[in-house]
């Protein structure tokens, strides 16, 4: 069962900030709701906080200052943006940021929820890899830079473009770092009728073939069985 978290609700709807507290006790979190990043007290820190849930748009300062604020300051928080401004570009800027996933409003309890266990389990597995990994032997982590548009790896950086960017985040992001194509076509924000998996494919490739450039060797993103791909390398968005 993945662990119980102790979950901070930043959003300035009273009522939805309940709902949202609410549902996550009854998955037996500890959470605390407030309603503007000022309402935060300077306990708010990790050991006290494993994941900050945010609304973009909150009175006084708003909800990128505080991504940005928190994650320079705690770089082992969980930060998640929920949020109706659901333009790649206000996506983008989340990342960029320092969010480590983007939901969009209205939200669905069970897509809230499956985030929270992902990061759950993404906090758990980190934690043992930690206790358990030799730094000499560590796994090569790729290294997504939004703002610079550039990816790096064991071999070196290159430059990367807005849709393969688009791609490597929406994979690095998910939960098993896996999506179904529909998922990803929509990720680059095109139409999942008209756009087609063999156009996704051709994307695909070239991003492997990045990869590929800064250093990464055998399978960077493996086909399942679903239909969509998998990020086979271990991925760092900053």
């Amino acid at each position: 069962m993945p662990s119980r978290l102790c979950i901070t609700v930043v959003e300035d709807n009273e009522s939805l900030c309940a709902v949202t507290v609410e549902l996550l006790r009854q998955q037996g979190h500890r959470v605390v709701g407030v309603h503007s990043a000022e309402a935060l007290s300077d306990e708010d820190a990790p050991g006290l906080i494993d994941v900050l849930l945010v609304d973009l748009n909150l009175p006084g300062e708003d909800g990128f200052s505080l991504v940005r604020r928190y994650r320079a300051a705690y770089p082992g928080l969980s930060v998640i943006v929920i949020s109706s401004r659901d333009r790649i570009e206000d996506r983008l800027a989340c990342y960029q940021a320092g969010a480590d996933a983007f939901i969009a409003k209205p939200t669905h309890p069970d897509e809230l929820l499956a985030l929270i266990q992902a990061q759950a389990r993404r906090r758990s597995s980190a934690t043992a890899q930690e206790a358990r990994t030799d730094p000499v032997a560590a796994v090569p982590t790729a290294t997504l830079d939004l703002r610079r548009l550039r990816v790096g790896g064991p071999g070196g950086e290159a430059a990367i473009t807005d849709a393969a960017a688009c791609l490597l985040a929406a994979l690095a992001l998910a939960p098993g770092q896996r999506l179904e194509s529909w998922q990803l076509i929509e990720a680059l924000k095109e139409d999942v009728e008209h756009y087609t998996t063999a156009a996704l494919g051709v994307r695909v490739v070239r991003l492997r073939q990045l990869l590929r450039s800064v250093g990464f060797e055998g399978a960077t993103l493996r086909a399942t069985r679903l239909e969509g791909y998998q990020l086979c390398v271990p991925t760092v968005v900053v």
